[in-house]
């Protein structure tokens, strides 16, 4: 039993964090200056999107639709996310759209309702 059973080596996060900061600093010493200088340029870059970053579920085939249409016009998927929840909500505040017809109880603890999209997706 002692051989077969194996021991998982359990590494807190914030030391994770910084062992994998150590391996960026030792593969970033192999890069040439201009190598190093893009590399953290991008990091900012990276960092300075980070508040407006955003994880949703979505059904798949939505997702499906907003990357289809992205690469047809060519403008970013986000940018036409924004445009759309924009649209929503200027429409949502106007009473062009009304949630009531969509929302369904919600086993969450954490939430009263859930809204159906299944149903505005069959009205095409």
């Amino acid at each position: 039993m002692t051989d077969e059973m194996k021991r998982r080596q359990v590494i807190d996060p914030a030391v994770a964090a910084l062992m994998n900061r150590q391996d960026e600093r030792e593969s970033d010493a192999r890069l040439s200056k201009s190598d190093r200088a893009k590399k953290a340029k991008e990091r900012k870059k990276a960092a300075n999107r980070l508040p407006g970053r955003v994880n949703l579920d979505l059904p798949l085939e939505l997702k499906k639709r907003v990357f289809d249409l992205a690469e047809a016009e060519r403008i970013p998927a986000s940018q036409i996310v924004a445009l759309f929840l924009t649209d929503g909500l200027r429409r949502l505040d106007s009473g062009d759209l009304i949630l009531d017809p969509y929302r369904r109880p919600s086993g969450s603890p954490r939430y009263d309702w859930t809204l159906d999209i299944s149903s505005l997706e069959n009205l095409e």
